[in-house]
């Protein structure tokens, strides 16, 4: 089993579920090769679009801090108040990190610009807010897994929210919409690689989805010579499998719910590494079908329709279906291994790595890659 400590990360969502960033932790306490990583693609320009928070780093700060990039934020628990002066002249932000055995603060939080609360599920944030109030940073919740705990962090102040509330299908699930369901209609046609007269009619039923498709086609990311005006034209174009992946982003882009856009970056970001990953294990012939599967993987939150009325809906490989409903078969370790990196840190994360013959400094790699794909389609 590998012992390579894995990146992980989690999103920083506003009150109105708008992304701000990225927290960021090593899967190994008193691991720093995570966060060399992060800085080194931070310097090849890959950015957060926000605020990019490292946490529990505070075993090797004597090794991060010079190679942090300024203005990121460090987290720091209140037994390291003496880093407090350095992260600052580095120019670097504070964020001062309180939970339930916090004692107290020691004054050179004061200065600090962010205030981390991760209360505990019985208690709530009342008692982490008491101690922290007269600390005058901005204040972020942490760990935030239902409805209930993040109105009630709202309540004490919270303005940025980390936790999975936002991804769970609440229990009033809806129905699939029509849009939808035509474009659930058009990748089973496509995965069967239907003729084009068979595509061509559901495109032309759906006004915006035609728009955007030809929108796609013709942008300059294609270097076409010419404007491609015809269905069939972009189709041919296109291809059978990158039709299959635009429209799977096309579904992911179809959310109504407040974190619509957090979670389309997610699911982006999870095809593109399950991608590389599975080029990486020798998959190359299945690089498609673990983008599908990536992005499928979110659906449940986006559309909030349970996995099992989707895959009803659509006739996928069985490798994907697999996958998907219970991370089994040819796909699903890859899939377990990408959601774990989105995860804080588990066990099974290394051995999810380990079983596919990787290294925690590839999968690093892997994943700040996609993320920076992910950036660029959804900025």
């Amino acid at each position: 089993m590998t012992t390579d400590a894995l990146l992980q990360r989690r999103p920083l969502l506003s009150t109105d579920g708008a992304f701000r960033g990225y927290r960021f932790k090593s899967s190994l306490n008193g691991s720093v090769q995570p966060f060399r990583q992060l800085a080194a693609a931070q310097a090849a320009g890959l950015r957060a679009h926000g605020l990019c928070i490292v946490a529990d780093a505070e075993t090797v700060l004597d090794e991060l801090l010079p190679e942090v990039a300024a203005g990121a934020v460090i987290s720091l628990d209140t037994s390291h108040a003496s880093a407090v002066a350095e992260c600052r002249t580095r120019g670097l932000i504070v964020c001062v990190r309180l939970d339930e055995n916090t004692p107290a603060v020691p004054a050179e939080f004061t200065a600090a610009a962010y205030v981390w609360l991760e209360g505990s599920r019985d208690a709530g944030l009342r008692p982490l807010a008491k101690l922290a109030q007269r600390l005058p940073g901005r204040r972020i919740a942490g760990s935030i897994g239902d409805r209930g705990q993040f109105a009630d962090a709202k309540e004490h102040g919270a303005i940025l929210f980390e936790g999975d509330w936002y991804e769970r299908v609440q229990s009033s699930a809806r129905a699939v919409t029509p849009a939808q369901a035509t474009v659930l209609e058009l990748i089973q046609l496509v995965g069967e690689e239907a003729p084009i007269g068979r595509i061509e009619p559901l495109l032309k039923r759906d006004a915006t989805l035609s728009f955007r498709l030809l929108r796609y086609i013709n942008s300059a990311g294609f270097g076409l010579s010419c404007e491609i005006q015809s269905f069939k034209h972009a189709v041919s174009i296109l291809g059978y499998q990158n039709l299959a992946r635009w429209l799977s982003l096309v579904l992911a882009t179809a959310g109504s719910t407040p974190a619509a856009q957090v979670l389309l970056r997610e699911a982006a970001t999870r095809g593109r590494l399950m991608e590389l990953l599975g080029e990486a294990c020798g998959s190359t012939n299945d690089r498609d079908n673990l983008f599908i599967v990536g992005v499928f993987s979110m659906l449940p939150a986006i559309l909030q329709v349970p996995m099992t009325d989707l895959v009803e809906q659509i006739h996928l490989p069985d490798a994907i279906t697999d996958a998907l409903v219970d991370r089994s078969g040819l796909y699903g370790p890859i899939l377990r291994l990408a959601e774990q990196l989105e995860r804080d840190a588990l066990p099974t994360q290394h051995h999810f790595a380990a079983d596919l013959q990787l290294s925690g400094a590839q999968v690093n790699r892997f994943h700040l890659q996609a993320m920076a794909w992910a950036e660029q389609i959804t900025a």
